[in-house]
């Protein structure tokens, strides 16, 4: 349509939620490490463009059931599993909400105070803080500045990831 960055909201939440569904169906579950942070990070993305489309309510597991629906006679463990899919991502979808809302909001504070710095970016520092203290992941903070005309130093946030596990 005439919205470009709507209609690519739309696409991304579509997409991702084929795959969402096939990796549960395939037996992965979101996770902090592997196959199962791909799924989290997949599903937190496709949450976060819902959000920017104004959705409010959780609406990834009712896309998943539109995929099933017409892929599942190709790949019958689709609707083998469509309980299972659908309950993962309402379940995941719920949790994070509460911590996408609580982000966005400090990611826009940390755009503003770069901005009123005459900084083009988002020190690592703060990037890797929002991810540490907030569970804010580093790719939705690099969107949301993207989306304002800004970059985020993730170099300098491996160096603090770095610097974390080096401490653990």
């Amino acid at each position: 349509g005439k919205d470009k960055a709507a209609d690519r909201a739309v696409r991304i939440m579509a997409e991702h939620s084929r795959g969402i569904a096939f990796l549960i169906a395939a037996g992965v579950s979101p996770s902090n490490e592997g196959r199962g942070y791909v799924l989290r990070r997949i599903l937190r993305r496709a949450c976060f463009f819902g959000r920017k489309l104004g959705i409010e309510k959780p609406l990834l597991s009712e896309i998943a059931e539109v995929a099933i629906a017409k892929m599942g006679h190709i790949y019958p463990e689709l609707v083998t599993n469509q309980n299972l899919i659908e309950e993962v991502v309402k379940m995941e979808e719920e949790k994070f909400i509460s911590t996408l809302d609580a982000g966005i909001n400090l990611v826009e504070k940390a755009v503003d105070e770069a901005a009123s710095q005459g900084r083009s970016y988002i020190a690592g520092e703060e990037v890797f803080r929002l991810y540490d203290t907030y569970g804010f992941p580093s790719e939705l903070t690099a969107e949301i500045a993207r989306g304002k005309g800004l970059t985020v130093d993730l170099e300098g946030f491996e160096v603090e990831m770095e610097k974390q596990r080096q401490r653990a």
